[in-house]
């Protein structure tokens, strides 16, 4: 077992700026970490996606390298970004109860 989770979102622009994206990520964070064993979390940003990227800083992702991929034929530069378990533990956040996973565990692999 790796270990390791990728986390992606995408929310749609007339629902970002109200706290969302961070929150929700704070719940997928908090399910991987607290409750399946993860020991580091993997993310990639478009590089111009500034919302995103705030939210990835708020919660504890770490610049990790980039990627370059095509996008409707052009190359796009992405950021890879990684948060450690230790990170995770060091980071101030809003508490999260996760309710129900004993019966959907199997569905992790855990």
């Amino acid at each position: 077992m790796v270990g390791q989770v990728t986390t992606s979102a995408w929310l749609g622009v007339d629902r970002q700026g109200r706290g969302y994206g961070t929150e929700a990520g704070a719940g997928l964070l908090t399910l991987a970490f607290d409750h399946l064993g993860a020991t580091a979390a993997l993310a990639e940003v478009f590089q111009g996606n500034h919302s995103s990227q705030g939210v990835s800083r708020k919660l504890g992702y770490e610049h990790d390298g980039i990627s370059v991929d095509a996008r409707d034929g052009e190359a796009v530069v992405s950021d890879r970004l990684r948060l450690t378990l230790q990170r995770w533990r060091q980071h101030q956040r809003r508490a999260v109860t996760v309710e129900g996973l004993d019966g959907c565990r199997a569905s992790f692999g855990v």
